[in-house]
């Protein structure tokens, strides 16, 4: 169960560390698709924390200026200038994150600003000073450490820019354990941003995470977030401690978060548990792998009967509407083609396996 830290650092728990291989995978493809087509991109984390875990281990501040400024690609960036921002509320916390973040020696190019305070109140300063001026692209981190200060108007204001992208923590053990308090209503109210999820009342289990994870992931897409994606995070109890609840307005920035999702659950791209997490010590017998009958099940009542399907529109549709990779939904392809159960018309000259541009599927009708 989820637990606010009462030290200045503390331990780096499993899912936590899941978390930011998440981002440090994410920001390896981000960096060097925006940095080549921007002259200044902004990272904002608004609970910034310490900058450290117990033993040295690195927060977010830190992972994501090292993965900047350690990609092999940043020598290429001199012309772009990356401005970061973090802030953070609790006094001991910031000093701990400012005297870190001042040891550095980074690159010209990268500007570092700390802030103690909320979020909510820096960045509503940041963004009334900028006022009707475009945000440059921007990289959004909250990761609260519960339902407070967290308005949903705040990020309907950042999301009304077209280049950024929002990685929110929805503390979803927060809410349902203070949901029916009366003091949390007006906090619960700004972060879901209207009062629907006081219909949780009653609800229980699997049933009730799915109610109120699925509404505020609707939310954001309100807000202007064209696609969003959810990644469940566990405790060593297997209980749902949060929901990474990313946002973007781009294919290209989905498919980097789907990647950097897959690669800490090669299942299914959805969950971390700490419960579940493997020994990593302990080999394992075979590797994991997707489930393909489940995205087959996806595929052909979606496509059956639409004739000539181009495989672009397959690859939106597996990218956009599951949570799996279009690699995968052309794995299903092959395979389907093999047995027989869908034709695949590829361009003249193109080896079998092409599956690319140009080429039609023709599913069975159900």
């Amino acid at each position: 169960m989820f637990v606010m830290p009462e030290t200045t650092v503390w331990p780096l728990e499993p899912h936590t560390a899941a978390k930011h291989s998440i981002l440090r995978r994410y920001l390896q493809g981000y960096y060097p698709k925006m940095a080549s087509a921007q002259r200044r991109l902004v990272f904002v984390d608004g609970f910034a924390g310490p900058g450290e875990y117990v033993g040295g281990k690195p927060g977010s501040p830190v992972i994501a200026l090292d993965t900047l400024t350690g990609h092999n690609q940043f020598p290429r960036w001199s012309d772009t200038e990356f401005l970061f921002l973090f802030i953070e509320e609790d006094a001991a916390r910031f000093e701990l994150l400012s005297s870190t973040l001042a040891a550095r020696e980074d690159p010209a190019n990268v500007r570092v600003a700390t802030r103690c305070g909320s979020f909510q109140e820096h960045m509503t300063d940041v963004l009334d000073r900028l006022g009707t001026n475009r945000l440059a692209p921007a990289f959004v981190m909250v990761d609260p450490f519960g339902v407070k200060g967290l308005p949903l108007d705040l990020l309907r204001r950042l999301a009304k820019f077209p280049k950024t992208e929002l990685l929110v923590s929805f503390m979803y053990e927060s809410i349902s354990r203070w949901h029916s308090q009366p003091n949390y209503e007006v906090a619960l109210d700004e972060l879901f941003g209207r009062p629907d999820w006081r219909d949780a009342e009653g609800l229980e289990g699997e049933e009730k995470k799915a109610f109120l994870s699925g509404l505020y992931a609707t939310q954001l897409q309100g807000i202007g977030m064209d696609y969003v994606r959810l990644f469940e995070m566990g405790d060593a109890g297997n209980r749902t401690e949060y929901f990474l609840a990313f946002g973007t307005h781009s294919h290209h920035g989905l498919r980097v978060m789907k990647n950097a999702m897959w690669t800490v659950d090669r299942t299914g791209g959805v969950k971390f548990s700490d419960f579940t997490a493997p020994d990593p010590g302990q080999g394992v017998l075979f590797e994991p792998e997707p489930n393909y009958p489940q995205l087959r099940a996806l595929l052909h009542p979606k496509f059956a009967g639409e004739g000539q399907v181009p495989i672009e529109e397959i690859d939106c549709f597996v990218l956009t509407e599951t949570a799996f990779l279009e690699k995968h939904g052309k794995t299903v392809l092959r395979e389907d083609e093999a047995a027989g159960s869908v034709k695949i018309h590829r361009p003249s000259g193109r080896r079998k396996n092409y599956l690319n541009e140009g080429t039609v599927v023709t599913f069975p009708l159900l």
